[in-house]
């Protein structure tokens, strides 16, 4: 029989294979009958498939949820998924297709599969129970539950319900792409098996003995390996014994080992990881004073089992040649409720000393000599006048703690949020030792950020906080409890630390805001405001070291050995409470009015501790009646008016301020402790441009006692004029979409410029004028350069009239570019004129004696360079071509360089840098003067920064890195709506 016959006759004879009823080809009996009764039931099963399709189609998501909720059904995946499976639990078919239902056992709304493709097929076996072996051949395509199936030979098992697969197997689910050499599918349980498996779970690769899927969301590898690399021969991979890929890019594996070119270069007995991202980074150098190191980050996230864990974890562990040991760790989680940050670290601290030598740079094969030394003066040996000269080791400690947790209860309109801060340092030097290096971000995984400028973390200051508020509907209240603690340099230096300078115990505030009308005519709410507050503070002083309880020889009873303790001076209380009432009223479009108007009362007191009560000196008695001139009853207005559009409009806002009854009256102010008027005009006629011109008017009526009187001219304060905005060169003027994103496109190119202008309005002059220019891009590609990720060089220029010696001059520029695919560098530089008087010519004795130091101008002047000079030549001689002295005489300094050469092989990160910082650090036998000088260093770093499988390359800039300089530049320094970068 030729071939297109026995196809035809297959095709003829599929549907009652099939269903299971022979072939009837002659007049219609009883049997007749019974298929047109099919036949009916056939039309209303399709009729009644084709209107629910259309009316499942046409569901929002929400109707579509609450369905697939009210059939206990999963609401996860896209619209069409969710569609697809309330059609499928609800009996609907697809028409023009085979039904397999017969074949399967099962009624025709559990259809399991639909024949796409086949050149021939056979049933094996045909049985009462309408059971078979459907056997098809040839390229053969078939539409599965979750997915496609194409072999070259395919059978079916109606008994089993199995589908067995060999020959060219390519199996397609999802994100899933899946090739082998034989397949075995579970139709019923919607599970299969692919044997000698190569395939990709996007973006992983992954290569094995087999791999089974478990359920829709998870396969499960045994026996291979996996890898993002898309080369045909992988340059790296992981290869394990088993591993479970999830298709939110989870990665589970045990007897992990990370290949690089087939050579095994680390293990791990477990391996988890998923779409947050994680990060390995080590780098080894050389530093001037930290001498040899090798700095070492690893990143790891989890998704977590419980609602307070951790979600990511940071460790570092840092080895130096000359300054010690450093051990750091931090844990953090983000989400809807509970939000923190836990930052320790452990440092084995070696102290050393600059030498007065210099560095030999071309000594060591390069890497220099270093100029310090950790043979230190450790005191006198005990009872003798002997220096104890050697190696020092001090142990180091650190701890930051930032909680922040929220509760909402919409129905009840409650929210709650508990703020908590502690950080502490055994020595404020800590970050500033070990704080610098190349890492991965907390807040954007994978990508790197700058080195640290070291001087930048020197930790005089901290904080511990705790704050809770809670919002009842219109009543909000605040608990606040605060400590800011100073480190004093000691006598001993052993006993320098941090001690408290000012307590909050507490603070508690009270607010209600209520809508208690509507303007008849405006139609604005008018609200009542209510406002209480209490805060108790204490105030310290230097601290004191404890007294002897046995005096001394010579009767002193002071410890020159004791521990130090803290020093309160004194108790402060601040109460105040006031109510009063705002709204707003809109006269047009353009007129609008703002009053309100308040009433209160405040008070404030001072006690000295207990121990010193009989000792009220002069500057207490003082503070007692500054206090006292501070408690009062009080009347306050605050009313704004705004007049014009956006394109220009006059903003006038007046401020008064009177006290009634106060515990001491002030002979000056009197009752006018606050009475102003501030004006300013701008215009927001383009969406990233800003003028405005603003000015105070005082108002206030001093008493006569206060001579002399102000002038008119006198109560008007500095006038400041602002010229501000970003120049797109894409877009030009015209409105912008808010986001990248909106726009779909990655690049941008630009100019930045902001312009502030002060006038000395008392004095009928100048005073300043402020300057920054900077041209921003990024995102293009050139025919000699891969692509641009960022580049920006600007400048500012802080100018004082009358006194431009003193004018302060910043250049900066900064660049990421790829070469090519893998090579690249990253560049920054910032530069400070620190002799700006040799840019204005203003270069002689007498100008600079007579005028800024005000001494003799005729008196003999050495002690500063007065040589003129100007950019391009600063430029020259920084090179260094015309010497080193002219190097070291140039006005123009650099506060920062650094310049790295990286390259990237696929997460795989490469890159050799070098950096120079003007570093400050404390000198002479007290420590209170500085010792200035450039901290350089060379260090090569190695990372694997994407362990998630799919995230861009770590040196790649982001869409949300693109974004900064697209938000709107004039809004830096609100605190209302501020977007992060």
């Amino acid at each position: 029989m030729r071939p297109w016959i026995r196809n035809c006759l297959f095709l003829l004879f599929l549907p009652s294979l099939l269903w299971g009823q022979p072939a009837d080809l002659g007049p219609r009996g009883s049997a007749g009958d019974a298929n047109s009764e099919d036949d009916t039931q056939r039309s209303v099963v399709k009729t009644r498939n084709r209107l629910l399709n259309k009316s499942i189609e046409v569901l929002s998501e929400r109707e579509v949820d609450e369905q697939l909720e009210n059939l206990g059904l999963s609401r996860e995946g896209s619209i069409y998924t969710r569609r697809k499976r309330l059609k499928a639990a609800l009996g609907e078919k697809e028409d023009n297709k085979p039904d397999f239902a017969a074949l399967a056992g099962t009624t025709k709304k559990d259809l399991p599969m639909v024949i796409e493709n086949a050149a021939e097929g056979e049933l094996m076996r045909v049985d009462q129970t309408k059971g078979g072996v459907l056997v098809l051949r040839g390229r053969v395509r078939i539409k599965l539950r979750s997915g496609s199936l194409e072999a070259e030979t395919i059978s079916v098992d109606s008994d089993r319900q199995e589908v067995y697969a060999e020959g060219g197997i390519k199996f397609e689910d999802g994100r899933a792409k899946i090739t082998g050499d034989k397949f075995i599918y579970d139709y019923k349980l919607d599970k299969g098996v692919v044997y000698n498996t190569k395939g990709t779970v996007a973006p992983a690769y992954f290569f094995g003995e087999k791999v089974k899927k478990l359920d829709d969301k998870r396969y499960m590898l045994e026996m291979g390996y996996f890898t993002s690399c898309n080369a045909e021969k992988p340059h790296y991979s992981f290869k394990v014994d088993k591993v479970v890929l999830y298709q939110d890019r989870t990665v589970v594996g045990t007897n992990v080992r990370f290949q690089v070119g087939g050579t095994t270069v680390f293990w791990l007995p477990f391996f988890y990881n998923n779409n947050l991202g994680n990060g390995w980074t080590t780098q080894a150098g050389k530093n001037n004073t930290q001498g040899l190191f090798i700095q070492n980050s690893l990143q790891w996230s989890t998704i977590p089992s419980w609602s307070w864990t951790p979600m990511g974890y940071k460790f570092r562990a840092d080895f130096y040649e000359k300054t010690g040991q450093a051990f750091q760790m931090e844990m953090w989680r983000q989400s809807n409720n509970l939000n923190y940050l836990i930052d320790i670290g452990y440092a084995n601290h070696k102290a050393y000393q600059i030498t007065s030598g210099f560095e030999d740079r071309f000594a060591n094969y390069g890497l220099g000599t270093s100029a310090v030394t950790n043979q230190v003066d450790k005191g006198n040996f005990w009872g003798t006048n002997i220096p104890n000269i050697g190696e020092d080791r001090d142990p180091w400690w650190k701890g930051r703690i930032f909680l922040n947790s929220k509760m909402n209860n919409t129905e009840k309109d409650v929210t709650r949020n508990l703020s908590v801060q502690y950080e502490n340092f055994t020595n404020r030097l800590f970050e500033y030792e070990y704080g610098n290096r190349y890492q991965p971000s907390n807040s954007l995984q994978s990508l790197y950020t700058f080195r640290d400028v070291r001087y930048g973390y020197v930790r005089n200051n901290l904080e511990w906080k705790l704050d809770y508020t809670e919002n009842r509907g219109d009543l909000s209240v605040n608990i606040n409890m605060k400590r800011n603690m100073l480190f004093y340099n000691l006598s001993p230096l052993s006993k320098s630390g941090y001690f408290p300078t000012v307590d909050i115990l507490p603070s508690v505030t009270i607010k209600n805001s209520s809508e208690i009308a509507k303007l008849p005519y405006f139609e604005t709410p008018v609200y009542w405001d209510v406002y209480l507050t209490n805060t108790l503070m204490r105030f310290y002083g230097v601290p004191t070291q404890e007294k002897l309880k046995i005096p001394t020889s010579d009767g002193s009873y002071d410890n020159p050995n004791g521990d130090y303790k803290e020093n309160l001076l004194r108790t402060q209380n601040f109460l105040q409470g006031e109510t009063g009432f705002r709204t707003s009223m809109n006269f047009g479009s353009y007129v609008s009015l703002a009053p309100s108007v308040y009433y209160g009362a405040k008070k404030q007191s001072a006690q000295l501790p207990a121990g010193n009560a009989d000792t009220v000196s002069t500057n207490f008695t003082s503070l007692e009646r500054s206090l006292a001139r501070d408690s009062y009853q009080y009347f306050r207005t605050n009313t704004n008016l705004r007049i014009g559009a956006p394109i220009l409009f006059f903003n006038a806002t007046y401020r008064k301020l009177e006290a009634e009854k106060p515990d001491l009256q002030d002979p000056i102010l009197m009752k006018n402790r606050q009475h102003e008027m501030e004006l300013s005009l701008e215009s927001y006629a383009l969406e990233n441009f800003e003028v405005s011109l603003k000015t105070i008017r005082d108002l206030r009526t001093f008493s006569d006692e206060y001579q002399p009187q102000p002038t008119s001219q006198e109560r008007w304060y500095y006038t400041v004029f602002r010229f501000a905005g970003y120049i797109d060169f894409l877009d030009g003027f015209s409105k912008r979409k808010r986001t990248l994103l909106e726009r779909k496109r990655s690049f941008y190119t630009g100019l930045f410029f902001n312009n502030d202008f002060v006038y000395h309005t008392p004095l009928h002059r100048p005073l300043s004028n402020n300057f920054t220019l900077s041209y921003k891009m990024g995102g293009f590609r050139l025919p000699f350069l891969r692509y641009i990720r960022e580049l920006e060089v600007g400048g500012t220029w802080y100018h004082i009239y009358y006194a431009s010696m003193m004018d302060n001059y910043r250049i900066y520029a900064k660049a990421s570019i790829d070469i090519t695919r893998e090579f690249g560098f990253e560049a920054e530089i910032d530069s400070r004129v620190t002799e700006p008087w040799r840019y204005t010519n203003q270069t002689d004795n007498y100008y600079y004696q007579r005028y800024i130091l005000n001494t003799d101008p005729t008196s003999p002047f050495t002690s500063m360079n007065m040589n003129s000079t100007n950019f391009g030549q600063d430029i020259i001689n920084g090179s260094g071509i015309n010497g080193t002295q002219a190097r070291q005489t140039t006005a123009l300094n650099v506060n920062r360089a650094m310049a790295v050469l990286k390259y990237n092989l696929h997460t795989m990160n490469f890159r050799l840098g070098l950096s120079s910082d003007l570093r400050s650090v404390p000198g002479g036998i007290t420590g209170a003067s500085q010792v200035t000088f450039y901290d350089q260093s060379i260090f090569f770093s190695i990372s694997l920064t994407d362990f998630s499988l799919g995230q861009e390359d770590s040196s790649q800039l982001s869409r949300i890195r693109l974004f900064r300089f697209r938000k709107r530049p004039l809004r830096t320094g609100y605190t209302e709506g501020v977007e992060s970068e």
